[in-house]
């Protein structure tokens, strides 16, 4: 019998980072201290880690077979036999419904977006996946809905550069991925990269990488953000955010470290730095 550790384990708690997006609308509109917006924003967030834990353990158990060639894969607990595919399916269908119970408490909005979010996720599992730059991009669209929700969670406006660069980032890391799929997993059957090829990533990255760059520039000076905070403080932030996707790049072109962008932030001294750093100036010039 599974023991509640294996299902926590299956739900990636560590994967959860990732919807720190669903808050990144409720920090820049400087509503932190609105207790109406944070409670919404928070509760937005829980609710998308229900969702994502719910997408990870059905794919988990449509990828077992795959995932057991995989050199770190393979210790996932579907895969190694620790829960039964049945159970893993019924602990999906729970928290997927937990999730949308919570998000339709929010706003119904935000259910509807929950709705397409997992719909999207239901057919990127059962078969998109497997198409190459769809895949990626399918990966990336759902951190584009993650800021969506957080926009609607807290009722603040959404800038179309925050979208964009949501994205682009998005979009990037999931590339990186790929990249260390195709460096480290020397099994092209146990690959999620096996219809891309090193050369081709690495060029994308490369222009990703600029297009971050640019769009972060223009989001700091834009005139509506201008008018919001009433400088251009915010370009004081911008060598952050050189500094962590030029690492980024460097781990991934030098070292094929792409394969968890999670794990990444946390365990290199430089990106994670340069990500505190970045939050810590915004915080300043947005709060003090």
């Amino acid at each position: 019998m599974a023991r509640i550790g294996n299902f926590i384990e299956l739900a990636r708690p560590g994967q959860w980072i990732k919807n720190g997006f669903v808050l990144l609308p409720l920090f820049f509109a400087q509503a932190m201290f609105d207790p109406i917006a944070f409670r919404g924003a928070v509760l937005a967030t829980v609710a998308f880690c229900l969702a994502a834990s719910s997408v990870y353990a059905f794919n988990d158990t449509r990828d077992a077979a795959r995932d057991r060639l995989h050199p770190d894969k393979r210790t996932r607990p579907v895969a190694r036999g620790d829960i039964a595919p049945a159970s893993a399916l019924a602990f999906s269908a729970i928290l997927c419904i937990l999730a949308l119970i919570l998000a339709a408490t929010i706003d119904l909005r935000i259910a509807a977006v929950f709705v397409l979010y997992l719909v999207v996720q239901l057919a990127y599992s059962l078969g998109l996946k497997r198409i190459a730059w769809l895949d990626v991009s399918i990966v990336a669209s759902g951190f584009a809905l993650r800021i969506i929700v957080g926009g609607l969670a807290a009722m603040v406006p959404l800038t179309p550069w925050i979208l964009l660069m949501g994205f682009v980032l998005a979009l990037m890391l999931a590339l990186g991925k790929r990249h260390g799929d195709l460096v480290h997993v020397s099994d092209a059957s146990a690959r999620g990269a096996a219809r891309y090829s090193v050369t081709g990533i690495e060029r994308v990255l490369a222009g990703l990488a600029g297009a971050i760059l640019v769009a972060y520039v223009f989001y700091a000076i834009s005139p509506e953000v201008m008018a919001r905070h009433g400088n251009r403080a915010l370009v004081l932030s911008t060598p952050w955010v050189v500094l962590g996707i030029l690492r980024y790049i460097f781990l991934v072109f030098r070292r094929g470290a792409g394969g968890d962008p999670s794990r990444l932030v946390v365990r290199d001294p430089v990106l994670l730095s340069a990500t505190v750093g970045w939050l810590a100036t915004l915080a300043y010039i947005l709060y003090h």
